[in-house]
């Protein structure tokens, strides 16, 4: 019985860390999975944003929404540059803000279930 348990265990963690098992097994597991891929976008979004601020403090321009996920894929590498549902995090900005979002399950930007950092009130490239 105890082995079965370790096995069973040791394939949910494999499903929940290696990417291209856990693209394979989405289907059928998404919606046990969505509550950790919303808790762990939520915690990249800040910590993207959290970048963005001090490199701004620093005096650095910052990308512009275009070159937003090229900045990621340099800086951290290109998984890092997407979510845990596999779509690209975004940068939205005005004039005079911006702020840091995914698409979450759905993977329609600009709805109700994005996860979105705070908005700041300077602009990238500014």
């Amino acid at each position: 019985m105890s082995r079965i348990f370790w096995l069973l265990a040791l394939s949910l963690v494999a499903v929940l860390t290696i990417r291209p098992l856990r693209e394979r097994a989405r289907p059928q597991i998404e919606f046990v999975l969505n509550p950790i891929y919303r808790w762990e976008a939520k915690n990249r979004v800040n910590e993207i944003y959290r970048v963005l601020e001090r490199e701004r403090a620093q005096g650095t321009p910052l990308p512009t929404p275009r070159h937003f996920n090229a900045f990621l894929a340099q800086r951290d590498g290109a998984d890092a540059a997407v979510d845990p549902w596999n779509e690209p995090f975004y940068l939205a900005a005005t004039k005079r803000s911006y702020y840091v979002g995914s698409a979450g399950p759905d993977r329609l930007r600009g709805n109700e279930d994005d996860l979105v950092s705070k908005t700041s009130m300077v602009a990238p490239g500014k």
